[in-house]
């Protein structure tokens, strides 16, 4: 039994590590006016934001097998991300940025709840109608601009990424307008409460 889940679990660290690399290198891509610093840097600053990694956690825990393989796979993509990522800030610095690395660290620690969130949603007929709102309304916050008597689209990324949640949690007409409506409730929500806003 553990044998068989192990490279499951390998495949979210190795993924996390590469990802977590990647993403620091590029923070060191410098900008020099050719195309394809021009592309680096574009993927830099998605990356830099928070909009890429709820979708690739969304992602592995929607398709995990398990409830508790969707909560250990998410946490080991996220250690795995933010080991790579401050190991190699430390290696391309000379220091490590151990208040940096508990606070993310933190939230890694917290991350399996999301995943078995997530897992629900996506495996659960009773819950698709509206714990998939929870994801597709964070994403939906971070994509949109809103205020009282406006909204605009701040990212397309972000808001293509919430269009991937919208298939991915997909099941019926019905069940994706309640989701998408209950989406908007969320992000609304999520504008009014959060003290971060990225």
């Amino acid at each position: 039994m553990i044998k068989k889940m192990i490279p499951g679990y390998m495949k979210c660290l190795i993924l996390g590590a590469f990802l977590g690399t990647l993403s620091k290198y590029l923070d060191t891509v410098a900008v020099n006016g050719s195309w394809q610093a021009n592309v680096l840097h574009y993927f830099s600053n998605i990356f830099t934001r928070l909009g890429i990694w709820v979708l690739i956690a969304t992602i592995i825990a929607a398709y995990s097998k398990t409830i508790i393989r969707a909560a250990i796979n998410t946490f080991v993509f996220f250690s795995g991300m933010l080991i790579s990522y401050y190991l190699y800030s430390a290696y391309l610095f000379g220091f490590f940025p151990t208040k940096y690395f508990i606070v993310w660290g933190s939230v890694a620690l917290f991350s399996p709840i999301p995943g078995m969130i997530v897992w629900k949603a996506k495996n659960s007929a009773r819950l698709a109608y509206i714990l998939p709102a929870l994801p597709m309304g964070l994403l939906l916050s971070l994509s949109l601009g809103i205020g009282s008597f406006y909204m605009n689209i701040n990212y397309i990324e972000e808001f293509i990424m919430y269009v991937v949640l919208c298939v991915i949690f997909y099941k019926e007409p019905k069940q994706m307008a309640v989701s998408v409506v209950f989406s908007f409730v969320v992000a609304l929500l999520i504008e009014q409460i959060s003290p971060f806003h990225f």
